[in-house]
């Protein structure tokens, strides 16, 4: 099957994500630099010692200089949460539109996920953790529609996987979206509750080869 029809239809979406991606990028040096401040203390001390204070001496500025970037550590996550899973979403659209096929797209996202996730030691996951810790309303609604819009579009690549003959055809998509994009959060949330005790890319590259398995035509199990 051509996926030129495929990938065309695909742009449209790839290209609101990336730009909403770049608008988030585009809000601030500043900011960014304090969300990646914020990450790095959370990276060695937890979601509990991320303060405003701590977040301010890990990057050398008053606490009043990050109050006029953020209201509260609320918003600080929320932009770490949102500016991680757009990354997210982003590598896998900028996947689809270079040549690759569906399958291949996906493979390559995944592969993408853990290199940046292993650099970053695991601070987009460890945002989600804290948030769901928290209980805070808003923020798990917001952090929550931005893992759905992730989990829609492995869905979308599934689908894509279909029609080119690559995916089997009566999978649930809607569960192997689910299923693929959980893999990568327990992988993660592991790997960091290990001290990083083991080879993350490693480890992904078992779990994938399970889950592909499950999914593909037979004329892709060997490729």
């Amino acid at each position: 099957m051509k996926l030129e029809p495929l990938k065309t239809a695909w742009s449209g979406r790839v290209s609101l994500t990336v730009n909403r991606l770049q608008r988030r990028q585009g809000t601030g040096t500043r900011r960014a630099e304090i969300a990646d401040a914020a990450g790095a203390v959370m990276v060695r001390g937890g979601g509990e010692h991320m303060t405003i204070k701590e977040i301010a001496k890990e990057i050398r500025l008053s606490e009043g200089a990050i109050y006029r970037h953020f209201r509260n550590k609320r918003d600080i996550m929320s932009l770490m949460a949102e500016n991680a899973a757009e990354a997210m979403c982003a590598d896998i659209g900028r996947s689809f539109t270079a040549g690759r096929t569906p399958l291949q797209a996906l493979e390559h996202a995944l592969q993408k996920h853990m290199s940046h996730i292993e650099q970053r030691q695991g601070v987009s996951f460890l945002v989600v953790a804290e948030v769901v810790s928290l209980g805070e309303g808003k923020l798990k609604g917001e952090v929550s529609a931005a893992l759905d819009r992730y989990t829609s579009l492995i869905k979308d690549l599934l689908a894509a996987g279909v029609k080119a003959g690559e995916v089997r055809e009566g999978v649930d998509l809607d569960a192997a979206g689910l299923l693929v994009a959980s893999m990568i959060h327990g992988l993660v949330n592991t790997w960091s509750l290990s001290n990083h005790g083991f080879d993350l890319e490693e480890r992904y590259e078992v779990l994938w080869a399970i889950i592909r398995a499950g999914l593909v035509t037979g004329r892709c199990q060997s490729t």
